[in-house]
């Protein structure tokens, strides 16, 4: 769990326990910074309500994106906005996924979001720390770590400011810059136009599955939003707090014991599995009535990494389409399965 790891970092650090090879930017580049933000990042993880997506429940869950991104697109609101004002089930709420995981389901599905990808996109874990203790403000922290990689602090959080009624505006979004790691990264050798790029990207990604957490909440209070089951899991066992006590490590101690695991049940099972014959069958059907359609091939030369060069004389290729074939080919329309939100009108205000 990535919740686990950044209790341990964090923790380690800021007792003077971690090792360089374990924590490169806390020992090259350390700051007041970079300190204080790693004392409010533990205080917030260890009071945090914790959620820890598998990967069938995450994929679950951004269908319900892919669902209301045509509605939203229609009534010109975000997303976010159909799903209406979400309540974090507690003041500091941390959901953790597999983005890789989570990459491979949409690109296999054929999400909107990968119509431009040649392959599935997404590496490492993902979680969000969403803070909701400032009345002015909710601070979102998202935490990427990839496959292979140490953990590295965000380089950047977003604060989602208030309305005067105390609904969050989505249009009003601070992006706070952590300069410490903006140090870290000039000093491993990062032109400010990389950087620059970094921020960029860790914004986006912040804001696009930010979706995923508030899908889960409402799934979690909406009967009509059901197919998914939480359950306690423990985090920390009884041989990982007997040896923090006996090495002194309070940072594990003064954590959560337990997450709520959120995997997919039965009816969420058929949803998925009616997606996927469905976009198998399209698939096999595009390529049925997509095949090389007869045509003329002029006569060019063929080149091949030995240096042979071989003319081609022209000549027809592919098939005459067949005139039987049906100018429409539909599938067996089962059953459509969908999700029942109430409908957002965006206020004058906003």
């Amino acid at each position: 769990m990535l919740y686990k790891s950044l209790i341990s970092l964090y923790g380690s650090s800021l007792a003077g326990k971690s090792a360089p090879k374990d924590d490169l930017i806390w020992h090259f580049t350390p700051s007041d910074d970079l300190r204080q933000f790693r004392v409010y990042a533990l205080d917030a993880l260890q009071q945090a309500k914790v959620f820890l997506l598998d990967h069938l429940a995450a994929a679950y869950t951004d269908t319900l994106h892919d669902a209301v991104s045509k509605q939203a697109e229609e009534a010109g609101v975000p997303a976010m906005a159909i799903l209406g004002e979400v309540k974090l089930p507690a003041p500091v709420v941390w959901v953790e996924f597999d983005d890789r995981e989570l990459g491979v389901a949409r690109f296999e599905r054929a999400s909107p979001v990968t119509r431009h990808d040649e392959k599935p996109l997404g590496t490492g874990l993902r979680g969000y720390l969403l803070d909701d203790r400032n009345e002015g403000h909710l601070r979102i922290t998202m935490f990427h770590r990839r496959e292979n990689s140490r953990v590295v602090d965000p380089i950047c959080a977003l604060l989602v400011k208030r309305t005067p009624t105390g609904q969050l505006n989505y249009d009003d979004v601070e992006v706070e810059l952590s300069r410490s790691v903006v140090d870290f990264r000039v000093r491993s050798g990062d032109t400010m136009e990389m950087i620059q790029g970094r921020r960029t990207v860790h914004q986006v990604e912040t804001g696009y599955d930010l979706f995923i957490p508030y899908a889960l909440f409402a799934m979690l209070v909406s009967p009509d939003l059901g197919g998914i089951i939480p359950t306690e899991t423990e985090t920390f066992t009884a041989k990982d707090t007997k040896t923090a006590r006996k090495f002194g490590k309070s940072w594990i101690l003064g954590a959560q014991k337990s997450h709520l695991t959120i995997r997919i049940g039965p009816q969420a099972a058929a949803h998925m599995a009616e997606r996927t014959a469905r976009l198998e069958f399209e698939r096999q059907t595009l390529e049925a009535r997509n095949g090389p359609v007869r045509h003329w091939v002029s006569e060019h030369e063929r080149h091949y990494r030995s240096g042979k060069v071989v003319l081609v004389k022209g000549h027809h290729r592919g098939q005459a389409p067949d005139p039987n074939l049906p100018t429409r080919v539909m599938g067996p329309k089962l059953e459509e399965f969908e999700f029942d939100l109430p409908e957002v009108v965006p206020s004058k205000s906003e």
